[in-house]
């Protein structure tokens, strides 16, 4: 796993907070969910 710093603006990161919380995972969980979606999405096309 590689480790990185990611730059959120601070509205977009607390709904993402809010929608990690409401799917209880952490917010680094929901960024790597929301990624993995994406990608699979693109893939699909």
């Amino acid at each position: 796993m590689i480790t990185t710093t990611l730059r959120i603006d601070e509205e977009l990161y607390n709904k993402i907070a809010q929608i990690a919380d409401k799917e209880e995972r952490s917010i680094n969980s929901q960024i790597l969910y929301i990624l993995k979606s994406f990608i699979e999405k693109n893939e699909q096309k």
